[in-house]
C-alpha cells in the first residue's frame, strides 16, 4: 500500500518537473505546484521515515521555492511592460 502510494508520489514529482521546465522560463510557473512538489518530497520522506522525521530542510526548500516561481512571474511580467 504504503509502495504505491511512494511510487504515485514519484510520479507526481516528475510531473511537476516536467511542467515545471515548460513553464519557468515563461513566468507562468504556478507557486501552488511548487507547494505540491515539496509536500510530496516530505510525504515521502515522513512514510519511509516515521511520522517524527525531521522535515525543516524539506520544509524551507519549500518556502524559498515559492518566493523563487513567485519572483519569476513578476520579472517575467515586467519586462513585458
Amino acid at each position: 500500500m504504503s509502495e504505491d502510494i511512494i511510487k504515485e508520489l514519484e510520479n507526481r514529482i516528475k510531473e511537476i518537473e516536467t511542467t515545471k521546465t515548460d513553464l519557468w522560463d515563461k513566468g507562468q510557473y504556478d507557486p501552488m505546484m511548487e507547494e505540491e512538489y515539496w509536500d510530496c518530497h516530505i510525504v515521502m520522506r515522513q512514510m519511509k521515515e516515521g511520522d517524527g522525521v525531521d522535515v525543516s530542510d524539506l520544509e524551507k526548500k519549500k518556502h524559498e521555492g515559492v518566493i523563487a516561481a513567485q519572483q519569476q512571474i513578476y520579472k517575467m511580467a515586467a519586462t513585458k511592460e
